[in-house]
């Protein structure tokens, strides 16, 4: 599948309410593209492992008219704003002009395999937390580069990449990242 059409799905997935949050869209893409081995060119950003790739795509998107934007502003008081100190947020919808367009993705011989993948990662109790989700990605991405690391040598890492993450944070999401089987007990 193309970038665009996995973006597509990963919208199409989060239903009616939309997928809330660039951070979260970006998340997810990581572990789908990790999970079915394809290179989304995901680097080290502030939130964690990002593609500017998928950033383009997601904006051609919006810009042809098969996903809808819509933006939410946060207060300006800091208390008020996201995590991530962000002052509004993006949530993403499909189009009735992504229909037909979407009917072409589900036919596609690899779909199912990537639905199911992205079945698995939203399955997982943190599967909507954008936060959570970015420290999953953090410490995902440390371990993968490394190889077996104690906690305190990811956080030494994710600390040299300006993350702040915390053991409380890492034990936090190390079942998603074991459920998926992207991290074992003894790597971490």
């Amino acid at each position: 599948m193309y970038t665009m059409d996995v973006i597509l799905l990963v919208i199409n997935e989060a239903g009616k309410e939309g997928l809330r949050g660039r951070t979260l869209l970006q998340k997810k893409l990581y572990f789908l593209s990790v999970l079915m081995d394809i290179n989304l060119d995901f680097t080290a950003h502030r939130y964690g492992p990002y593609s500017s790739a998928v950033a383009v795509h997601l904006a051609s998107l919006v810009g042809h008219g098969f996903v809808k934007e819509v933006t939410e502003s946060f207060a300006t008081a800091s208390t008020e704003r996201s995590v991530f100190g962000e002052i509004r947020r993006h949530t993403y919808f499909l189009t009735e002009e992504a229909g037909e367009v979407w009917s072409d993705i589900e036919k596609e011989p690899d779909f199912p395999k990537w639905k199911d993948t992205l079945g698995r990662i939203n399955a997982q109790p943190i599967a909507d937390n954008f936060n959570k989700l970015s420290i999953a990605a953090k410490v995902h991405y440390i371990v993968n580069w490394r190889g077996k690391s104690t906690v305190e040598e990811v956080r030494q890492v994710a600390k040299e990449y300006g993350w702040d993450v915390s053991k409380e944070d890492i034990d936090s999401v190390l079942s998603f990242l074991m459920a998926l089987d992207l991290v074992s007990a003894a790597e971490v």
